[in-house]
């Protein structure tokens, strides 16, 4: 066997002497967020030392954190094509993965780490995420509950079970997960808000209006709290509650057509029909909407105005001709304002629309008879 000679043994030395060195420098580098300083001695190691693992990997976790998934891809590869087991390797390659949104990759890269940690809560989470993002729920809940058993206040694992939860319609199980993190974080708006926003969906506005109560008193102009909590006063008949919510959201900001015609609707609902004229309007200003044409129909029959009320309704039968609202709903206000023979004859003009449906022929026949008018 022959021995090299002295110098090159030299020359071995100071060149791993130089990549320890360079791999220190960038490991510092990289620990103070100067990442792209962090590169230039991870690249500088690697010419050195094509195949070292510590300076693939520092150069590999430079490109994720840069965003650039392609290259920290080959780094972590080239890693494993020499150490098939390297655990930071394996990690930093399943996270390379996800971040290109090649999923199915990642798993199966974070499945091979998980047989040497099994116990990365991070990971596990992550391998729940990414499969709940394929579309394999009851996976995914496994994997979050193996997180749980982890650690069972970790917050990232009963968020992502929360949210599965929610995604799935389970709301009952979604909230109790949220209340979990709510445990710990008591202010976090996000999840306050979702929870309102599910016992709101769920009817039970009491409960839902603490939780926007738990927002509003952190963010007092949250949006997304206020126009909750205007909705769960609508549900309850507290139209001066809404409109109370509803006109903060509009101190900054523009209003979804959705909540502006909601707060036309309570204007008018409270006698304020000047306000929910004007609503109605700047809505309509936009274009076609339904709910503002709706609301402002029964804002003209309210002021005695029927023939403009039909324009109204007109135009939404002309752009919507098998939709029954616009139809029945002003038919039943036109009757409890007195008008029966009006509501009569706005159901006979609906019965002659061409492409009526023979469910609503139907009911529109039904209306006609309570009214005991012959179509």
């Amino acid at each position: 066997m022959m021995m090299k000679p002295e110098k090159t043994l030299r020359e071995d030395r100071e060149t791993r002497l130089s990549v320890i060195e360079l791999c220190k420098k960038g490991h510092s580098l990289f620990k103070q967020g100067k990442y792209m300083e962090a590169g230039i001695a991870f690249r500088k190691a690697v010419e050195l030392e094509a195949t070292n693992p510590y300076a693939l990997t520092g150069l590999g976790d430079v490109s994720r954190k840069l965003h650039d998934f392609d290259r920290a891809c080959e780094s972590y590869r080239a890693v494993l094509a020499h150490e098939p087991n390297n655990v930071f390797a394996l990690r930093g390659l399943g996270d390379s993965y996800r971040g290109v949104q090649r999923y199915e990759e990642a798993i199966e890269v974070w499945m091979r780490y998980l047989n040497y940690r099994p116990n990365d809560i991070f990971v596990v989470t992550r391998i729940a995420d990414s499969k709940k993002r394929l579309g394999f729920f009851d996976e995914s809940e496994v994997y979050y509950k193996k997180a749980l058993e982890i650690d069972p206040e970790d917050r990232y694992a009963l968020l992502g079970l929360a949210d599965l939860y929610h995604k799935t319609g389970r709301s009952d199980l979604a909230i109790y997960y949220y209340d979990k993190v709510l445990e710990h974080e008591t202010g976090f708006v996000h999840v306050l808000t979702m929870v309102g926003n599910l016992y709101r969906h769920k009817k039970e506005f009491e409960k839902a209006k603490d939780y926007y109560l738990r927002v509003l008193n952190v963010d007092p102009d949250n949006p997304y709290a206020l126009f909750g909590m205007g909705d769960v006063c609508r549900w309850l008949r507290d139209y001066h509650g809404a409109i109370q919510s509803w006109e903060r959201i509009l101190t900054k900001h523009e209003g979804t057509i959705n909540m502006l015609s909601r707060l036309g609707d309570a204007y008018r609902n409270v006698g304020d029909l000047e306000s929910a004229e004007t609503t109605y309007n700047n809505i309509l200003r936009r274009g076609y909407d339904k709910y503002a044409l709706l609301g402002l129909a029964k804002l003209r029959i309210l002021q005695g105005d029927v023939p403009a009320a039909r324009r109204c309704l007109d135009t939404i039968l002309d752009r919507e001709p098998a939709d029954p609202r616009a139809s029945i709903d002003q038919g039943e206000l036109l009757t409890s304002q007195g008008e029966g023979e009006a509501a009569a004859d706005l159901y006979r003009q609906a019965l002659r629309r061409p492409n009526l449906t023979s469910e609503l022929a139907r009911i529109l026949e039904d209306r006609l008879e309570a009214l005991g008018a012959g179509s």
